[in-house]
């Protein structure tokens, strides 16, 4: 089974604060010059703002997610069901399930606390940079 989403961003913000946190790293993003290295560290802080944007908006309607589990297996269930009667629309009903999958994945508003959390660290940790 592959992880879901958010725990492959969990994982890549883990790396990426332990990268932070290393004294090579940091005399060497140090060492480049800022107009170089200046539009990367923007651009993943803009990145990074999205992503926690994102999950806050996601974290405000897990209450709405969840009570629909029911109708979310239903609809997995249906689109399985669908796939030897439409065998033209295979893409479509591999897509929706992929969506439905993702919202059934969601993890808890602890996990995704933990996810903001080190986000804010890493922009801290971008910032002292």
């Amino acid at each position: 089974m592959d992880e879901n989403v958010l725990d492959k961003l969990k994982e890549a913000l883990q790396e990426l604060s332990t990268l932070l946190d290393n004294p090579a790293i940091k005399t060497a993003i140090q060492a480049v010059p800022d107009s170089i290295m200046g539009p990367v560290v923007e651009g993943l802080k803009t990145v990074l703002n999205v992503i926690k944007d994102a999950l806050e908006e996601l974290k405000s309607s897990l209450g709405s997610v969840t009570a629909l589990e029911d109708l979310l297996k239903t609809i997995n269930d249906l689109l399985t069901a669908a796939q030897g009667l439409a065998p033209g629309q295979q893409g479509t009903l591999e897509t929706v399930k992929t969506i439905v999958k993702t919202l059934q994945d969601l993890p808890g508003v602890a996990d995704i606390e933990q996810i903001l959390t080190l986000i804010g660290q890493i922009v801290t940790k971008l910032e002292a940079l």
